[in-house]
């Protein structure tokens, strides 16, 4: 697929920016399809600890041909030893309306990056290739609605150095490659989500040569890829491949199955002039067009998202029937969502108009009303819902100040999107008997200096701590973190370090000895719902929200499940 030139080009390449990158540094490790060269990075804190980085190794045979809708293969080995210093393409996608969102910072997604759809590579990060240091595993799944994004993000390189784990990252397929569906045998669907398991696969495999402990890895993410921890919690492919999971700002709700994915099949099908009615034949049509002319066909449809489907084999039922009936992995999970989570990044997908200058009442009550009409299409208890809600909302002592309003509003999306299904969630596994840990992350970070002042933790502001941006050099033009930023992005990649060793995110055994001395973070339960609030200063507290979590998992859908006869 067509694109700029990637890191293969000759100038200093936008990781040499990122980190202290020394070329003649290179480890040799040896993997079941072939051996690898990486070479070592450092931050910018602790010049003088080797971080030793393997790039772009492929996990799967590249899903082209007859293998496009199709679960993936394994690598094909290869002869001699392949360099693994340069980050590999990430995987076909339309970037144009992520780099539209107000991110108020430096940064355009995709620079100076290759697009293909032989994309599926890890990336390993480890302070040690001795095989017998069996160090906790981190795997990283990234977000981006699974339309978007890669896994290549600038770090980890400091959460590996300052905690002593080896930190894994990789790509897998997005969109109209890897979550369209017709819903039977022909494509069936989630192959995102395979790739998901193949890479997991790859650890159990390969990453005791890295520094790793097979039987002691962490699966985290964050929106959709807290979306894909979620639902590989329930997955019977999944089990036994990770022992802890972590899903920050995302939860299987976020994204829940599509109970119809063929409409969508044939409309692309009849949009790229295939045959549309026979299943085989869309599926052998669609694989003969090129990944770009699936993408510009695809964004043609409207069609913003493509969701999970119920397949049979990643996911036998409905993620709700299976949490009714427990079916749940009892792994440690920790998971939770940002105070602010719809704070501003996002708010442009809803509001046209200026921002800063907020919203009027009516306003709200309508973006209520359409959001509403959106989930709960047709129902004849619409109105009273949106009064229900638009009450709950109502600020009580400056009900009338456009800012405050456009405030409530972000409220409203980001409660019922992130807050409430993550309480849900959080809830049917501790029913189960899993651990669990529950957050809610207040540290908005200072490098936002332009958001209105009411702006908290927004959705996405969590990625520059847990990467431990802060120690790591910025890319082209420099942003500049602040002493209580470092604080934070420590205590973050502790706590998380920490669970990854112990199933305790507060216990430090096993960690490195000059690590940051950290509050107890108490177990969630339902008859103690206690949760952790990060901050520079980490307090906890009981009850998250729990009025507009009551609107939302219980006095929304008893509204919503009204019939028309009952009114």
């Amino acid at each position: 697929m067509a694109a700029k030139a990637s890191g293969q080009k000759k100038e200093i390449s936008y990781r040499e920016q990122m980190c202290a990158v020394n070329p003649d540094d290179r480890q040799v490790v040896s993997t079941v399809t072939g051996q690898v060269r990486g070479t070592t990075a450092h931050t910018t804190d602790l010049p003088d600890k080797p971080i030793y980085t393997f790039l772009s190794i492929p996990y799967a045979a590249p899903p082209v041909g007859e293998l496009r809708y199709r679960p993936p293969q394994p690598a094909l080995p290869w002869e001699g030893v392949r360099e693994a210093v340069e980050y590999g393409s990430y995987c076909p996608q339309n970037i144009s309306f992520f780099n539209k969102m107000d991110h108020d910072i430096p940064m355009e997604f995709g620079e100076n990056m290759t697009m293909s759809e032989d994309c599926l590579t890890v990336n390993v990060f480890t302070p040690t290739v001795a095989e017998d240091a069996a160090l906790p595993v981190l795997l990283w799944i990234h977000g981006g609605g699974l339309m978007y994004t890669m896994g290549s993000p600038p770090g980890w390189e400091a959460l590996a150095a300052h905690q002593d784990v080896v930190v894994v990252s990789f790509n897998y397929r997005l969109g109209v490659l890897g979550f369209l569906s017709t819903g039977d045998e022909n494509m069936p669907g989630n192959y995102g989500f395979l790739d998901q398991v193949r890479a997991m696969e790859w650890v159990k495999e390969n990453i005791r040569n890295f520094g790793g402990d097979p039987e002691r890895v962490t699966i985290f993410g964050e929106s959709a890829g807290g979306v894909s921890i979620s639902y590989h919690l329930l997955s019977p492919l999944s089990k036994g491949l990770f022992q802890r999971a972590i899903s920050q700002s995302g939860t299987w709700k976020l994204l829940p199955v599509n109970p119809q994915p063929l409409a969508i099949a044939k409309r692309l099908a009849k949009k790229a002039g295939c045959e549309a009615e026979d299943t085989a034949d869309i599926t052998t049509c669609l694989r003969k067009l090129s990944a770009e002319e699936l993408l510009e066909l695809f964004g043609t449809l409207g069609q913003m998202y493509l969701t999970p489907v119920v397949d049979g084999t990643f996911l036998t039922t409905d993620p709700m029937d299976l949490m009714e009936k427990g079916d749940i992995n009892t792994a440690d999970y920790l998971l939770g969502a940002n105070n602010h989570e719809m704070g501003w990044t996002q708010l442009s997908v809803f509001i046209k108009e200026n921002l800063r200058a907020g919203i009027s009442q009516e306003q709200f009550v309508k973006l209520v009303k359409t959001s509403m009409s959106f989930t709960h299409p047709g129902n004849p208890n619409l109105d009273k819902m949106v009064d229900t809600i638009v009450a709950e909302y109502r600020h009580p002592t400056t009900p009338d100040d456009p800012p405050v309003i456009l405030n409530q509003f972000s409220h409203v999306i980001g409660d019922s999107t992130f807050v409430a299904p993550t309480m849900f969630v959080a809830e049917k596994h501790t029913d189960v008997g899993a651990r669990v840990f529950l957050y809610e992350n207040q540290y908005r970070p200072s490098i936002h200096p332009n958001r209105p002042d009411w702006v908290g933790c927004d959705h996405g502001d969590d990625l520059f701590m847990i990467w431990g941006l802060p120690f790591l050099k910025g890319p082209m033009k420099p942003l500049n973190y602040s002493r209580e930023d470092e604080e934070f992005s420590l205590n973050m990649m502790a706590y998380w370090a920490n669970f990854a060793r112990t199933g305790d995110p507060s216990d430090s055994t096993g960690g490195p000895t000059d690590g940051p001395s950290l509050p107890t973070w108490p177990q969630y339960t339902p008859d103690n719902p206690v949760y952790m609030k990060l901050d520079v200063v980490p307090t906890t507290e009981v009850g998250l929200k729990p009025d507009k979590v009551k609107l939302w998992n219980e006095i929304i859908p008893d509204l919503a499940a009204v019939k028309k006869d009952e009114l």
